[in-house]
């Protein structure tokens, strides 16, 4: 049986009650669309985005595996790319703008910086991740945020991600790295 999930962008506005979840489509802060889901099994959101799309999927499995193998795959595309602070396009990355734009690649907008990423999504335990999860470090505790880096989880324990000006785009193993140490929190887009 197939079921339509939709995947939302969080910033403002939470919409939902007990028995349902509205979703709400817009444009430039005109509405485009709206819809009331009354179950929300397999659903996470906080809010909308303004500028921002839903998504939607058929949720067969074959169709999550779909969207998670085609981020995975565009992000290994650039292995060994150059990193660049501030970057967001194939010349060079960083950890948050290379996460984003493998993400635009399936469809999904993501906000610009690791911490915003790391608002968005549904909470996943460490133990319990799966292809496609986003995770998230605090690298750099001198710029006093509580996440500075993010990287995009691919199975057996290891992640890629834009790492440094030294390494660039690589694959880390997270339980045997300096990340191990530095993790904070691991968020789900896909389900």
């Amino acid at each position: 049986m197939n079921k339509t999930i939709y995947l939302i962008l969080i910033t403002t506005l939470t919409l939902f009650s007990r028995q349902n979840l509205f979703i709400i489509k817009s444009r430039d802060g005109e509405v485009l669309s709206s819809k009331s889901i009354e179950h929300r099994r397999n659903i996470y959101f906080d809010s909308i985005i303004e500028d921002r799309e839903v998504i939607s999927v058929e949720e067969d499995s074959s169709d999550i595996n779909f969207f998670k193998n085609r981020v995975i795959s565009e992000a290994k595309r650039f292995l060994g790319g150059r990193y660049l602070w501030g970057g967001t396009t194939p010349s060079g990355f960083d950890c948050s703008g290379y996460v984003k734009y493998v993400y635009a690649k399936a469809g999904i907008n993501l906000p610009r910086t690791a911490y915003e990423q790391s608002m968005v999504g549904m909470p996943v335990d460490r133990d319990m991740l799966k292809k496609g999860d986003l995770l998230f470090f605090l690298t750099d505790k001198k710029r006093h945020l509580p996440i500075t880096h993010v990287g995009l989880y691919i199975g057996d324990g290891r992640f890629i991600h834009a790492a440094s000006r030294k390494d660039g785009i690589i694959i880390s193993n997270l339980s045997k790295s300096k990340y191990d140490r530095v993790f904070v929190k691991a968020k789900r887009l896909l389900y």
